[in-house]
């Protein structure tokens, strides 16, 4: 049963991306049975407290995300008299708002992608608590977005007015592989850069301590070929020349100081001394810079032409900002946010494009689930951010795994600053996948020992 949960989830964390980014519902109610799937037949022996521990603010935020859409679809005129709202009634003088989600199911529709990319989160870390099977996800994930960016450059080049089987409608010229927007394209193939480049990184410097002997077993030498620097070197090379085709300014800069930021929190920890410290950072600086010259030729053109900064997506984050000071309680319903837009839709965005998305998964969550719950899910994001961190410094055996993990996290949610690539469910569980597997290694080995010593005792 073991090895059909890790295949189930493995298979989840690795087709997500395919269906066009798995939009649809249908998508997403599969890839949501899978998931429940594995985690009821998962093996949880090496599961320790402490990691057990690092799912319940998981939990917590679920549990709040449901409550709060209950709310929303139950109110209403017959909501007055309800007794959850004695409380709010009787000491802040709040009233239930009359009929808070405009739509009748929206809110329950859009709480099935919430799901998705948390069961996922929680796979993952109960699957990465061992480090063995943490390092095989990351190079199954590293492998498939490989590949992903080898389709992505190869239909650019073949069929450049296709997407899979479908005609494409838009981003014509831009490469964006199975997604159909090429700014999450962008950022899915940067985190895919990212999966090949702090095993480099790690390579390359035990290769310089000499390495470890070469393993007898078959399956112990393939993983010695794809953790070769010139294997890993080309994984690293195809992602960021896919990332580069997509044209997309965000998705390349913040890949990009992504890239440094894991160079810099894998180096730095290391005894290179004081100056070789501060030398390593301006390399790491410069090294970005030169990749920014290398492969952003058809970004630094849109640079030039759009500048850096959106003014409709300005104006879009305005009208936004408006609307929450109208909804700062419980928000206008999860999902509802493409229905209510129209209405308060500002006349410098004129009358071409479907604004379906805010363009900013923060302030979306904040729009439609209220102000008190994106406080919490800000609060729960840095405490993960936290242990990802400390664990990427101060770890010492497996402590590239964090850094993957805390390099991709920043990337992902910096770029749903500006974006929504974290609302496709294709990328999110691609993401949620990978920070998972760097939270679940970021505790020191005896921490998730625990669990095991434990077992041990029992059975004695």
């Amino acid at each position: 049963m073991g090895a059909i949960s890790r295949f189930f989830a493995a298979a989840v964390f690795v087709l997500a991306p395919l269906p066009l980014g798995s939009l649809d519902l249908a998508w997403i109610c599969f890839w949501n049975f899978l998931l429940v799937c594995s985690l009821l037949s998962a093996d949880l022996s090496a599961v320790s407290r402490r990691n057990a521990m690092l799912l319940i603010p998981t939990a917590a935020a679920v549990a709040m995300v449901g409550v709060i859409v209950m709310l929303q679809i139950g109110s209403g005129p017959s909501a007055q008299s309800a007794a959850i709202w004695e409380l709010p009634r009787r000491f802040f003088g709040l009233a239930p708002p009359d009929g808070l989600s405009i739509t009748a199911r929206g809110p329950w529709l859009a709480f099935g992608s919430v799901l998705l990319l948390s069961l996922a989160f929680v796979r993952a870390v109960i699957l990465a608590s061992d480090a063995r099977a943490a390092r095989s996800l990351l190079r199954i994930l590293a492998l498939a977005g490989c590949l992903y960016a080898l389709y992505g450059i190869l239909a650019e080049l073949i069929a450049p007015d296709m997407v899979l089987f479908r005609q494409k409608e838009a981003y014509l010229g831009f490469a964006t592989g199975t997604f159909v927007n090429r700014n999450t394209a962008a950022t899915f193939w940067g985190t895919c850069a990212l999966l090949f480049l702090v095993p480099l990184l790690r390579t390359m410097h035990r290769r310089h301590e000499g390495g470890p002997p070469a393993q007898p077993n078959w399956q112990e030498r393939l993983e010695q070929v794809f953790a070769t620097p010139v294997a890993l070197g080309a994984g690293f090379a195809i992602c960021t020349i896919a990332l580069a085709m997509t044209g997309s300014r965000a998705g390349l800069l913040l890949s990009v100081g992504a890239f440094v930021l894991a160079i810099v929190l894998y180096l730095v920890p290391l005894e290179l001394g004081r100056s070789r410290k501060w030398l390593v950072v301006g390399g790491s600086a410069a090294a970005g810079l030169v990749l920014l010259q290398l492969v952003g030729g058809i970004v630094a053109g849109r640079i030039v032409e759009h500048g850096l900064i959106d003014a409709q997506r300005l104006a879009a984050y305005r009208a936004s900002l408006a609307m929450i000071t109208d909804h700062q309680l419980l928000g206008i319903g999860l999902g509802n946010f493409e229905a209510v837009f129209p209405a308060i839709r500002p006349a410098e965005l004129g009358s071409l494009g479907i604004w379906d998305r805010a363009h900013s998964t923060p302030l979306e969550i904040a729009l439609e689930l209220g102000i008190p719950a994106f406080v919490v899910i800000a609060l729960v994001c840095i405490w993960y951010f936290y242990h990802l961190f400390t664990g990427g410094l101060r770890r010492k055996r497996d402590r590239y795994i964090p850094v993957v993990g805390a390099s991709v996290a920043i990337l992902g949610v910096s770029h749903s600053l500006i974006d929504f690539s974290l609302q496709i469910p294709g990328y999110g569980v691609f993401f949620a996948a990978i920070v998972g597997c760097g939270l679940a290694q970021s505790l020191p080995s005896q921490m998730r020992k625990e669990r095991g010593k434990s077992a041990q005792v029992e059975l004695q």
